[in-house]
C-alpha cells in the first residue's frame, strides 16, 4: 500500500513518471522524424532483375520526378545548380558515386541531360537502381 506523506515533511522519493513520459514522446518524435526525412522523393522505379547498391554515406541521389524536376538528395535543383553542385563534390572527391534515380514517366531527355552533366564533371560512378519485378 503507497505511503501518505505529511505536507510538512522532506521528500525522500522522486517521482520519476513525469520524466519517463517526457523520455518517450521524445523517443517517439525522434523515430517519426527520422523516417520522413529518410522517405525522401515518393518515385516510380523502373524494375530490374540484377540490382547493386551504393554505400549511402557519400553516394549522391539524384531524382527525376515524373514532371521533369530536379532533386539533388531531395532538395529542388536546375541543371546549371546540378552542375555547379557536381563540380564541388568532384573537387572533394574524385571518387564520388551519383545514383540517378528516374521515375518511369520521367522524359528519357532529362536522364540524358543529367548524365551529360555528369560526364561533363568527370564522374564516372553512375548508378541507375530500378526495383525488382514482383512475382
Amino acid at each position: 500500500m503507497a505511503k501518505v506523506q505529511d505536507e510538512d515533511a522532506i521528500y525522500d522519493e522522486i517521482n520519476v513518471v513525469p520524466m519517463l513520459d517526457l523520455a518517450y514522446v521524445l523517443i517517439v518524435i525522434f523515430i517519426l522524424m527520422a523516417t520522413a526525412q529518410v522517405a525522401g522523393i515518393e518515385l516510380d522505379l523502373p524494375q530490374a532483375s540484377n540490382r547493386q547498391t551504393l554505400e549511402a554515406s557519400q553516394t549522391q541521389a539524384i531524382s527525376i520526378a515524373p514532371s521533369g524536376e530536379l532533386y539533388l538528395n531531395g532538395a529542388p535543383a536546375s541543371i546549371p545548380e546540378l552542375d555547379a553542385e557536381m563540380r564541388l563534390r568532384f573537387a572533394e572527391d574524385p571518387e564520388v558515386p551519383v545514383v540517378i534515380r528516374g521515375d518511369t514517366q520521367a522524359a528519357y531527355g532529362k536522364v540524358i541531360e543529367v548524365l551529360d552533366v555528369l560526364k561533363g564533371v568527370g564522374i564516372t560512378k553512375i548508378g541507375l537502381p530500378a526495383e525488382k519485378p514482383t512475382a
